[in-house]
């Protein structure tokens, strides 16, 4: 019944005015260069109408462009009846392509789509140094949810099967999104490159994630050894730190004999220090450990690749027995070496990759998978979650164990994240009220 209830719960997000998109979530893009790696995911979707009306579907988003000229080359688009092969180049506004020269500079002559957010009411063209002019495509990327508190206990009167219903229900439908994200990004440039970025994401964490995401992205996996990633990562442009050891010297040294060859072609991928988030990362999620954890899960590729949606212990396996002579006994490449080496990723870590990787590719390859995700266990709820719990539920929200799996969780979330995005907030939660009331599905045996 997990599939039949997320639907009954996506026709209440309708009812509050929330259109469906196949996201795991909700995201502002920041910076141009955050809106890009989203757009290359295949966030924003591959099908529009240019600005003169013709349909526009992305068979292949092409690869980040190496060289001077547009952001992503060797794109194939479809524009009306026309198949194109060519660039694409991303901006904030319609007019940055003026801006900045593009429209008389022969790096962008092989332009096939300018896609932007903004543009000022009076019609403006895109053509290239030979006067050609290039197919226009105007994005809306989802709103960022507004800053809205929940109303006090508005399901309290629920009872707990009820409510374990409605959240699970929850739960399925953030599943469903998650994998739905995958299988797009796989459409595009296949499943193990899209495994490979959703691992990235997930080493990144709250606050790394669109960095590790543009790295995956540019580095690929094809191309991901320990170098490379510190390389484009941007570790290994600052000086040796002062303070380093004869240890740290000997490691920093081995980067560069392999990224020396490699820096010039990947100059232009090199990530800034001011795209990584430091402030409030406990040590081991330092971002320096994550990109080597990231560089042997690639050296390891086979055996996470092989457990990926299939195997949860498998999986948890992979990950626990990845080794790193140097890592073990750093957190960063400032810090001095720690007295016990530790485990490159940590309990906490794996969970999070098991409950957002390998269960929704589960259940979206196998409905009897679902069980599983139920009994899966979450972390520790936050202060956070219990808060948003006792809004929604009151004093239900005390049950014993209620918020131990890892599916509450990830379903209070949902409700929590679609609340506050919903153009109709109330409705909605009137929407999920009457469902919840008239619902006579059993709750699940455990």
């Amino acid at each position: 019944m997990s599939r039949e209830s997320a639907v009954r719960y996506r026709a209440a997000l309708a009812t509050g005015g929330l259109e469906i998109c196949e996201e795991a979530g909700v995201f502002h893009a920041a910076s141009e260069l955050e809106l890009q790696a989203r757009w290359f995911a295949g966030e924003l979707g591959n099908e529009w109408l240019t600005t003169t009306g013709e349909a526009v579907r992305i068979e292949d988003f092409g690869r980040w462009n190496r060289e001077a000229g547009p952001d992503f080359a060797d794109a194939r688009v479809h524009i009306g009846d026309r198949e194109l092969r060519g660039a694409i180049e991303l901006d904030f506004d319609i007019r940055d392509w003026e801006h900045h020269g593009h429209a008389t500079n022969p790096a962008f002559r092989e332009t096939v789509l300018h896609i932007f957010l903004h543009a000022p009411a009076e019609r403006f063209f895109t053509r290239t140094c030979d006067h050609r002019e290039v197919a226009q495509v105007q994005i809306s990327p989802p709103a960022r949810p507004v800053a809205r508190t929940l109303p006090e206990a508005p399901l309290a009167h629920l009872a707990p099967a009820q409510i374990r219903a409605l959240v699970e229900a929850a739960a399925r439908h953030r599943l469903d999104l998650k994998a739905a994200a995958l299988h797009r990004y796989s459409d595009t440039h296949g499943e193990d490159e899209a495994l490979f970025a959703a691992l990235a994401v997930a080493l990144g964490y709250k606050r790394n994630q669109t960095p590790f995401l543009l790295l995956a992205q540019k580095v690929g996996l094809r191309g991901a050894n320990e170098a490379a990633l510190f390389g484009v990562a941007g570790f290994l442009e600052a000086p040796e730190p002062p303070a380093a050891d004869r240890e740290v010297r000997g490691y920093l040294r081995e980067l560069w004999e392999s990224w020396w060859k490699l820096r010039a072609g990947c100059e232009r991928w090199i990530l800034r220090q001011s795209a990584w988030q430091l402030a409030g990362i406990r040590p081991a999620n330092h971002p320096h450990r994550r990109v080597a954890a990231l560089a042997g899960i690639t050296a390891n590729w086979p055996a996470v690749r092989e457990a990926m949606g299939i195997s949860r212990d498998g999986l948890e396996r992979a990950l626990e027995n990845l080794a790193h002579p140097f890592w073990e006994r750093r957190f960063n490449l400032q810090a001095a070496a720690l007295k016990n080496p530790q485990a490159l990723l940590g309990a906490e870590r794996i969970r999070d990759i098991v409950i957002n990787l390998h269960h929704p590719l589960a259940v979206a390859h196998d409905e009897a998978a679902w069980p599983a995700y139920l009994a899966e266990r979450g972390p520790a709820p936050a202060a956070i979650m219990r808060t948003t719990a006792r809004r929604l539920f009151g004093a239900a929200a005390d049950a014993r164990g209620f918020l131990g799996a890892a599916c509450i969780q990830q379903g209070l979330l949902q409700i929590e994240r679609d609340y506050r995005a919903a153009p109709e907030p109330e409705a909605f939660l009137a929407a999920l009220r009457r469902w919840s009331e008239s619902s006579t599905e059993p709750a699940p045996s455990r």
